[in-house]
Parts: structure tokens; C-alpha cells; sequence
């Protein structure tokens, strides 16, 4: 492999500047050719630096082909022969049978960020460009996608406590292979790109008559740019009528339903979007069609609204205002086996930290039984959100619930904390899909 040099200008490595202050950035390269030059330029940009980041080189064998190991081997000799921290990450449990690109963008992601997490990274960078920007606008015309499913993809956003970082979105696809083949690297070439059962190979064989068309790539990212910068725009209309709606610490939402009536109908559906991803703990909010049904039975009329489940949050209007709580659903919350201690986020929706002296505990939801021993407390509480509040168990028998006031025995040796961070979601941009 030749030098990395030759290939990438200041202007390029620039294009790193702004995490430059991270002790680690992760990279996520699949061993393609957006990817390579990402793992390239990155490097470059590096060794331009006194000081700065440790990068790292993350690579999935979502196990969906059985060259994909052999290819994250190519990545991590190439990773290696550049002097980087190197990590293989394998994905398990039976193959998707439908749906295949979104369960395996939804397993690469959840290696990924645990990977980044281990490795003390608070940056994940990927690889996407300016013809991603293109083929994903096109995509999400294709279904149909408001506002926010039409955006550009941002430089940086946030995801699971991650920010994933693009700092390539300003390059177009052939000139990163260029980089590539300047370095001598061969990248991998994944059938999946080539095959027309996947939406987004179908649309890429249709990109060269489209812009003959003059829907071309520059045109195209223009668009998406113009989604954002309205997008953003109801986020500010957004943000002034989630400043009037309250939370309690259960993270149940309260909204005068008046209010949401009042505002345009874009507006209307933007807020219920913030409001049931931070409620539910979702990582995205639901569907545009799901969301409008919604927004009309409950902004309709005069009086209660029977409740209705949506992105597993119960939603009924009651005395004038929404409500909004966390439903556990057929599956329940989440479960968590603690010994000696814990800190992290439980269900998307409480920053949780348990210390004890290293005896089995387990994290999980209050429940009815729990609501009905310390649920009374909370004034004017939610019940389902009560039940929804995450509590400590020592076997079957409930030691803690701090979010209610019931905090450990001082006695037993075991400190819980506990707070809902639903205040801080509905504060969240974030676009309804956003990778």
C-alpha cells in the first residue's frame, strides 16, 4: 500500500476539524470504498495533528455472506498497516428473513455503538457522501416522507448517547474512490449495491437517466438541504409549544390540547412526533400516516378522547389537555440483572445508577403491584406512568424506587439513583429517520 499522502488535500483533512478535541473517534468501515477513504482521510488528518484523537477502525460481519469475514480481515490488515486500533465486530443469531437492509443497518448500528462505547468514543464517523444524501431523498419520496424524512442528513447527530459524525457529506462517490485507488487499496465490492431486490440498488441504476433529467446529485442534495433548513424552522415553532407543556418525573407528558389545535397542521404533527419518541423511549418516532391519524382524533372536536396506543405510548385527552404515558405492551419494559453496579439509561427514558455490594438485583418496571405500595406519593400522578418508572428488586420483593421517593435501606448497602430524561428528549431534533 502506498503512502496516504498524495491523494488528500488541507482542504479535505479540514473537513475532520471539528472533532479534532475527542480523546477517540470510532470509524465504521465495511471495507468498501466510501468507507476505505474514510478510514484514509481520517488518518491523514491525524498525522497533520501534534495532538488528537486516538482513531479506532470498527468493522460488522453482519453474518449475511460468508466472504463478509474475510473482508473485515482485508479491513483490519489495512487498518493495521496505517498504525490504527482495530476491532472485528460479529453479528449472531439467525439470519432476517424479511426486511434484510433494515435489520442489518439495525444490527451494525447496535455493534457499532457498543463498540465505540467500550473504546471510551463518544463519536462513531461513517462514511456517507453526497450521492447518499441524493439516493436517501429519492428513497423517502418513494414512501412517501414529510418534511423531516426529506432532510439532508446532518454532519452530526445523536443516537443512543452516540454522535455519529459524516464529515464526508460534502464528497461525491467517485472522488472517494479515487482516493482509494490512489492509496492501492482494493475495496470490497458488495453484491447487495447490485442487487435490484434492495430499494436503494434499484434507485442507484436509475441515477444516470435522472440526471439526464436534471435530477442530479447537486440538485438533489440541494433539495434535501432546502427540507432542513424548513424542517428546522417547525422545530423553532415546535420548541415555543413544548416550552408550555409539562413533565413530571415519571416523564409523563401533559399538553393543553387547545394549545396543539391552534398551531398549523405541520407544526401539530412535529410536536406529537417529539412527544411520543421521548415518552416511549424510541430512538425514532412513528410513521407520517400513524401520526396524522392521531394528530386529527385528538385535535378533533370537544370533550375526552378515548386513549389510543401509538409508538408504545398511551394517548388520551382528558380536561382539556393530552396525556401522554409510557405503555409497557404485549412485551413488557425492559429487564436488567445488576450485581455490584450499573449506570446507564433503562428503556430510553431514565439515566439510572445502582452501586451495591455485588448481591443479585434486578432493574425493572414498578409495575401495578409497586404503583398501588408507593404510587400514592405522586400527586396528580399518571397511573401507567407510574407503573412504567423503573424500580430495583431484590428477587420478587421491591428494595427502591427512587423516581417515587423510595429510596434503598441505608442499611443493605445498596445506593440507587434515578431520573427521567424525558425533559431533555423533548429537547431532541433529532428527524424522524435519520441514518
Amino acid at each position: 500500500m502506498r503512502a496516504a499522502e498524495p491523494y488528500i488535500g488541507a482542504d479535505r483533512a479540514g473537513l475532520f476539524s471539528r472533532w479534532a478535541d475527542e480523546p477517540v473517534i470510532a470509524l465504521a468501515v465495511s471495507g468498501g470504498a466510501d468507507s476505505l477513504a474514510l478510514m484514509l482521510a481520517a488518518h491523514h488528518w491525524r498525522q497533520s495533528l501534534d495532538a488528537g484523537p486516538r482513531l479506532v477502525v470498527l468493522s460488522v460481519d453482519h453474518g449475511l455472506r460468508a466472504e463478509a469475514a474475510a473482508e473485515v480481515a482485508a479491513v483490519g490488515a489495512a487498518a493495521s498497516r496505517l498504525g490504527l486500533d482495530f476491532r472485528a465486530l460479529r453479528g449472531t443469531g439467525p439470519a432476517p428473513e424479511s426486511d434484510i437492509e433494515a435489520a442489518a443497518r439495525s444490527l451494525r448500528y447496535g455493534l457499532l455503538f457498543a463498540a465505540a462505547r467500550a473504546e471510551g468514543a463518544a463519536v462513531l464517523m461513517t462514511a456517507h457522501h453526497a450521492d447518499d444524501q441524493a439516493e436517501t431523498l429519492l428513497l423517502r419520496m418513494a414512501r412517501g416522507s414529510g418534511v423531516y424524512g426529506l432532510s439532508a442528513m446532518a454532519t452530526e447527530s445523536r443516537r443512543e448517547g452516540i454522535r455519529i459524525a459524516r464529515p464526508l457529506l460534502g464528497l461525491r462517490r467517485s472522488a472517494l474512490a479515487a482516493i482509494v485507488a490512489e492509496a492501492g487499496l482494493e475495496p470490497v465490492l458488495d453484491p447487495h449495491n447490485e442487487d435490484d431486490r434492495f430499494a436503494r440498488a434499484r434507485i442507484r441504476a436509475l441515477m444516470a437517466a435522472l440526471a439526464r433529467e436534471g435530477l442530479d446529485t447537486p440538485t438533489l442534495v440541494a433539495t434535501a438541504t432546502r427540507f432542513r433548513r424548513a424542517a428546522s424552522a417547525l422545530d423553532d415553532y415546535a420548541d415555543r409549544l413544548l416550552d408550555a407543556a409539562r413533565v413530571d418525573v415519571t416523564g409523563a407528558v401533559r399538553l393543553e390540547a387547545a394549545r396543539l389545535a391552534a398551531e398549523p397542521e405541520e407544526t401539530r404533527l412535529r410536536v406529537l412526533a417529539r412527544i411520543l419518541r421521548a415518552v416511549g423511549g424510541a430512538t425514532y418516532g412513528p410513521r407520517l400516516d400513524s401520526l396524522s391519524d392521531l394528530a386529527a382524533a385528538m385535535t378533533g372536536g370537544a370533550g375526552t378522547v378515548p386513549a389510543r396506543t401509538l409508538a408504545g405510548v398511551t394517548v388520551e385527552r382528558r380536561k382539556g389537555e393530552l396525556r401522554f404515558q409510557r405503555e409497557a405492551g404485549r412485551d413488557g419494559l425492559p429487564e436488567i440483572a445488576v450485581s455490584g453496579a450499573f449506570d446507564g439509561v433503562w428503556d430510553g427514558r431514565f439515566s439510572v445508577r445502582v452501586t451495591s455490594d455485588g448481591v443479585p438485583l434486578r432493574l425493572a418496571a414498578l409495575g401495578e403491584a409497586g404503583r398501588r405500595s408507593v404510587g400514592a406519593c405522586l400527586v396528580d400522578g399518571l397511573p401507567r406512568a407510574i407503573e412504567a418508572c423503573p424500580a430495583l428488586y431484590r428477587g420478587d420483593t421491591l428494595i427502591a424506587a427512587p423516581v417515587l421517593g423510595m429510596d434503598a435501606d441505608p442499611a443493605q448497602r445498596i445506593r440507587a439513583e434515578m431520573r427521567s430524561i424525558v425533559p431533555l428528549r423533548l429537547l431532541d431534533r433529532t428527524r424522524i429517520d435519520d441514518l
